[in-house]
Order: structure tokens, then sequence, then C-alpha cells
């Protein structure tokens, strides 16, 4: 019986590690399983509920340039020294994306679906102000005359003669951005170009602004489709829009009218790895990036990878031309394929991006980096920032009036900081779930540490009694044979 009980409490102790063993081992898997429940997508979740109404905004910090002496310059260039541009803001506006039309799709594990975008200025942002700069809708007809006949030239010319279009405005910072102003000529202008004999022509709407939001307009982005991860994990979050990837040359660069198939910077896969790059698209600025790993930082108690993202597109004077368009179809174009931004790249009209450069007000030099912060366990978007500055260039053209005698210059026009935070509701909840993992590996950890506990404090027990006497032992005795002398007194009792 004393035998078997050793047997029992070894096997109970190597039962236990046993168990705790494969519990750590199996136990990554099932905390993946958690967080895919967590990421779930499908219609009807937490998350795909929160997807389509997002509760947290980004902010935006708009900046733009005053051109203070416009007048001045354009009328004696050779008088004034240099054009004087004064920055202004910032101007403060969050961000509201809503999702509509969405459809799910069983087949192959994709939602389709559109997005709307509006801004909304923060009440503590700085008061709107006016704001002096180039005419955008006269530079966007200058710009277009460059690849149309002599006579269509002439036409556009008279356009902007009879519509008395100046080469400068100034406007309210809200129409400069979002709103834009209702132009009539916009409409005569689409009616000259927007035929089958001008290929590749971007057709404005009746409204021209930097941004092309939908403060004014309701109507919504193309379509997109995600993959929501049902059949491959790896593939959560990767969004494709409409045009087809297969004519794009694997590394070539990034054409407007190219489709894509990248993660978007909004929802990344579980288990990141610190040494792989992540490429993303952000389609409503139209530019690719390339995040690569920078460091590891402690966000609100949940330790993060901060990546940062590589210059894929700096400014550069082939954007300048009007070849932007190369790759679209021999069809008229009309805005709206991608983003929100009217730039060269997106639409084809003379908006470009600028090179990064330091500003007065930014001294801390990493803020002007493109960076993700990323929870890597969960994929978790912590923090984000983007900054990007834009400009554009007045440049004379013979052929059309209002500009045969403006001198060339480069014209800021604003840049922007646009900022993400996970907010603490929903840091909590991640905090809570990360515990539950580090919760799950100390359990691990310690059935194992108690069986194999167990086995050798069994073992050692076992050695130590069998070294050590019992007392409930019987003594021994021995009888030994004594032989008696007594002199012959055995012979007188015979007798």
């Amino acid at each position: 019986m004393g035998c078997c009980r050793w047997y029992l409490v070894v096997g109970l102790g190597l039962g236990t590690a046993a168990t705790g063993l494969i519990f750590m081992l199996a136990w990554p898997d099932i905390f993946d399983i958690l967080v895919s429940e967590e990421k779930s997508l499908l219609p009807g979740s937490a998350l795909y509920k929160e997807w389509r109404r997002p509760t947290m905004h980004p902010s935006w910090q708009f900046y733009l340039y005053n051109w203070s002496n416009a007048q001045a310059f354009l009328s004696l260039p050779q008088a004034a020294p240099t054009a004087s541009f004064q920055e202004l803001g910032p101007y403060t506006y969050d961000e509201y994306t809503e999702v509509v039309d969405v459809k799910f799709h069983q087949g192959n594990g994709t939602l389709s679906y559109r997005k709307r975008t509006v801004f909304r200025r923060n009440a503590f942002g700085a008061q709107p102000e006016m704001i002096t700069s180039v005419n955008f809708v006269a530079l966007l007809t200058s710009h277009l005359a460059r690849n149309v006949d002599y006579s269509l030239q002439r036409e556009m010319s008279f356009l902007l003669h009879n519509h008395h279009q100046p080469v400068t405005v100034t406007r309210p910072i809200g129409q400069l951005l979002f709103t834009g102003q209702r132009e009539p000529m916009l409409e005569q202008m689409r009616r000259l170009l927007c035929t089958g004999k001008h290929h590749g022509v971007p057709c404005q709407d009746e409204r021209l602004a930097y941004l092309r939001t939908f403060n004014v307009s309701r109507r919504p982005s193309e379509i997109y489709s995600m993959d929501v991860g049902m059949s491959d994990r790896s593939t959560y979050g990767v969004v494709r829009s409409g045009g087809s990837t297969a004519r794009r040359a694997a590394g070539s660069a990034f054409q407007p009218c190219d489709g894509f198939e990248a993660l978007t910077g909004e929802l990344f896969p579980s288990r990141v790895e610190r040494d792989k790059p992540i490429t993303i698209v952000l389609p409503e600025l139209c530019r690719r990036l390339t995040l690569e790993f920078d460091q590891e930082l402690l966000l609100g108690g949940i330790m993060g990878y901060r990546y940062t993202a590589r210059l894929v597109r700096p400014f550069s004077t082939q954007m300048m031309e009007a070849n932007g368009m190369a790759s679209c179809p021999d069809v008229s174009i009309r805005l709206g394929r991608y983003g929100m931004l009217n730039s060269n790249e997106c639409n084809g009209l003379p908006l470009y991006e600028s090179e990064p450069t330091p500003y007065s007000n930014q001294s801390d030099g990493d803020r002007r980096q493109l960076y993700y912060v990323l929870e890597p366990t969960t994929g978790t978007v912590l923090e984000s920032y983007i900054g990007l500055a834009y400009h554009t260039v007045l440049r004379p053209n013979e052929h059309i009036a209002l500009f045969q005698n403006v001198p060339e210059l480069r014209v800021p026009l604003f840049r922007f900081d646009r900022y993400y935070r996970l907010g603490e509701p929903k840091a909590a909840k991640l905090r809570q779930l990360l515990h539950l993992l580090e919760v799950g590996h100390q359990a691990a950890l310690a059935g194992c540490t108690v069986g194999i506990s167990i086995v050798l404090l069994t073992a050692i027990y076992a050695c130590w009694k069998s070294r050590t006497p019992s007392k409930n032992r019987n003594d021994e005795y021995s009888i030994m044979g004594l032989q008696l002398r007594n002199g012959g007194r055995n012979d007188q009792l015979m007798k």
C-alpha cells in the first residue's frame, strides 16, 4: 500500500506538470482565438459597429499661407524683392467618417463598402480668417489648357475673362479647404473638355477646394473591399480598390488610376513582427508608405512598436507636368476615384506635395516623421501621426491672357498635422485583454512549477524516509548458550 501511495503522488505531480506545459504551449493559440473574436468584423459584432460609426475621431490641424504682398508682387514683380507668405493657424478640425453601402460576402469573407468624410471645426481652435492665395480655379484652367489645341486654349482664355477670374482670391479658410465656392465657369469647362476627344482630362465639379470631402456633397467614395480574415488571419484588414493590380509591376510607382491591395492604416493583423516592414496605402491622401520599426514605446500602460514611414514620394519636378494620368483608361475622368485631396497624384490637378521642412513652432524633429504605434499582439493602432504640406506652381502661359505676364513662382498653400490616439475606454479594454494573456502564461507556468515540485518533493521525501530508522520496529534478542562449571556437582546429583 505504501508503494502505491508514492506512485499516486508522483503520477499526480507529473500530470500537473504535463497539463501546465500543454496549456503553456496551447495558450497563445487560445488567446489568438479570443483576439479574433474581439477583432471580428462580421456584421453585428462590436467592432463592426465601431468601424461603421467610429467614436474616436482623428484631429487635424491646418496651417494656411497668406500671400501678404500678392498685389504688389504681381503688378511689379521686378520691384518686389520676393513673394511674402505668412503661415496662419492652426485651424483645428475633427474628422468624422461613416461607412455606407456595406455588404458582407460570405463566399470570400470580405466587406464591400463606401466611405463619407466630413470635417467639423473644433471650437478650441483659432478663429476663421480670410486668406489671400492663388485662384485655384483659374490656375486649373491654365494647367489643363497645356494639353489641348490652340483654338480650345483661346476659348478657355475668353472663358476666364468673361467670368472675371483674377490671379489671386481672398476667401475664408473653410471655402479654400473644404466647401469651395460655386463656380459657373466649371460647368462650361466640362462641356469643352469632358468629351471623347480629350482623354485623361479630370472633370471637376462645380465647386473646387483643396480637399474633396463631403461637407457639401453627400456623394460617397468609390467602392472598396476589405478582407475580414475568415480564411487567413494574415489578410485581416487588407483593402482592395476597384482598379486592377495585375497590370502594375511590383515595386513600380503608384499611379492615380492603378488599383491597390494593401492595408490602409486603420486595421492591422495580429502578431506584428518588429523586423518585418509593413506596407500601407492611404487612399484618402493618395500615398503609399513603408513602415519600418523604430523603437518600443510605452503608451498608457501598453507597450507598443513605433514604426516610422519611409518617404516614398518626395517632391519632384516631373509631378508638375500633366503626365500624372498616363496610366488612366482612355475615357474622360470624373473626379472621385481616390481620396479627398485634389492633388496631382490623385486627380491630376496642380496641387503638389512638398518636401518635409522644419517649422518654427515645431521643436521636436521626430514629430515631423509619419509614424504609427502598434500593439504587437493584437495589431491595435495606439497612436498615429501624419504631417504633409502642399503647394502649387504659378507659371506663365502665352495662350491664356490672364497668365501671359505672371512670373513663375512656387506658391505654398497649406499643410496639416493629423493625429490619432486610442481612447481611454478602448485602451482600458485592451489592457484587460493583454492582462488575460499574462495571467494565462502565469497560470501555465505555475502548473508546470507545481507539478515538478510535487515530483521532486516526493522523490526527496521517499529517499529520506528510506534512510531513517523506524521507531515502530520490534527489538531483536539473541539467546546465548552458557556452560556451567561446578566442579563435579552434577555427578553427585546423579548418584
